[in-house]
């Protein structure tokens, strides 16, 4: 019985093929969409070309870093090839279509004075105190991004020298708001020297940014964290503290200029002191400014006041810089900047001034296709006032000429 109902289901589902194959046009274009649609889920697609997004993508970048002068000084001058520098190599990996990226970063501090001293050829005996090596997650999940970071680096790498960093951070940004978190603790002493000191940081902090189109930017972020000495070596005094910092920024972008002003007070107390209160305050101006198209201005602002509770005695320390940088054309490009710091306390005992200034004058005097020769003329003044000690002030006027062969 159940043979018999199967054959003519058979005859239905395999004879309309052929019959209507051999008919007019019409009907042969309708029954092949038919067919088609009906197996086109279990045909394979031999066919049919489609992208398939790979499962990572891996780029290796070379990376570097050149520390600015430590003296403006012309006699403390020394070649670009003997300059200190880290080099190094950063590999960025990409996972599922851009859910995960990883980076992992090593590099190595070359140059600088004893480079070559006191080295024996093949010696690998300093090479970890000149490393440093980063790693760094990114994850991405709707409005949700969140990552982890560890930094390491020895005692004599360039960027951020002995010191060692782990943190986890997350962020949410809807249309205006956005909200970041972190928590993470660092500690100088790399190494575990037991002749220095290691102060250990344990930190946390929390952030609320609003922005909108054609409005200024306003954020809102509160920090904590706590340093212990680790390592106490003798004849080096312990630390215990614990610090609070509120800061509060008001940003805006117009037409050729951007300010943003930040407001910060931080409470803190010393734990070897009975708990003996510090408390700062600062304030931040900073602005760009492009009057013309060639023509731009960067002032700051900048003012702290701390105050110990212990003591009595405040601090207060000025700031202001402002820097200039014009392009007269492609081939010429005219800079000028200078800052003023002071410190003063109300007990007398601290009172110095800074004043300094430089002009550069960076002229292209030829280019082709495979290199550029630059020619910069420098002229530099600082100035430091002690008025508690004169005998400490320093005056320096340089003048310096560079010239430039550069590989395009």
């Amino acid at each position: 019985m159940h043979t018999f109902w199967k054959l003519p289901l058979l005859l239905l589902l395999v004879l309309p093929a052929p019959l209507a194959w051999g008919g007019d046009g019409l009907g042969s274009d309708y029954t092949a969409q038919r067919w088609a649609g009906l197996f086109s889920d279990l045909a394979p697609q031999t066919d049919s070309k489609q992208v398939v997004p790979p499962l990572f993508q891996t780029s290796i970048t070379p990376t570097f870093f050149a520390p600015p002068l430590a003296s403006p000084r012309l006699r403390d001058l020394a070649p670009e090839t003997d300059q200190p520098r880290a080099e190094g190599l950063l590999s960025s990996t990409t996972w599922l279509n851009g859910t995960f990226v990883t980076e992992t970063e090593v590099a190595r501090s070359l140059g600088g004075a004893g480079w070559l001293q006191s080295r024996i050829p093949g010696d690998t005996r300093g090479d970890a105190a000149q490393r440093m090596v980063r790693l760094g997650l990114t994850g991405t999940a709707g409005s949700i991004r969140y990552g982890m970071l560890s930094r390491s680096a020895g005692q004599a790498f360039l960027n951020g020298p002995d010191q060692a960093l782990r943190e986890v951070w997350g962020e949410w940004k809807s249309d205006w708001i956005t909200l970041r978190s972190a928590i993470g603790e660092q500690w100088n002493n790399v190494a575990g020297d037991s002749t220095r000191s290691r102060l250990e940081q344990t930190y946390g902090r929390a952030g609320l940014a609003w922005k909108r189109p054609t409005w200024p930017e306003l954020s809102l972020t509160y920090a904590h964290n706590s340093l212990n000495s680790a390592l106490e070596p003798i004849g080096i005094a312990p630390q215990r503290s614990n610090n609070h910092t509120l800061e509060t920024a008001l940003a805006y972008t117009g037409m050729g200029w951007n300010a943003r002003l930040a407001s910060s007070y931080i409470l803190g107390s010393d734990l070897l002191r009975n708990g003996a209160e510090t408390t700062v305050r600062m304030q931040m101006l900073t602005a760009v400014f492009r009057p013309l198209n060639t023509l731009t201005i960067y002032p700051t602002l900048g003012y702290r006041e701390e105050v110990q509770d212990w003591s009595g005695v405040r601090v207060h320390s000025p700031s202001a810089s402002v820097t200039l940088q014009c392009r007269q054309s492609q081939r010429l490009l005219m800079s000028a900047m200078s800052n003023y710091a002071g410190t003063r306390s109300s007990d007398g005992l601290i009172d110095t001034e800074y004043v300094g200034g430089k002009g550069i004058l960076t002229w292209d005097l030829q280019r082709s296709e495979a290199w550029t020769t630059l020619i910069t003329f420098e002229a530099g003044y600082n100035r430091m006032t002690n008025h508690v000690t004169p005998s400490a002030n320093t005056e320096d006027i340089s003048g310096l000429i560079r010239l430039v062969l550069a590989a395009l």
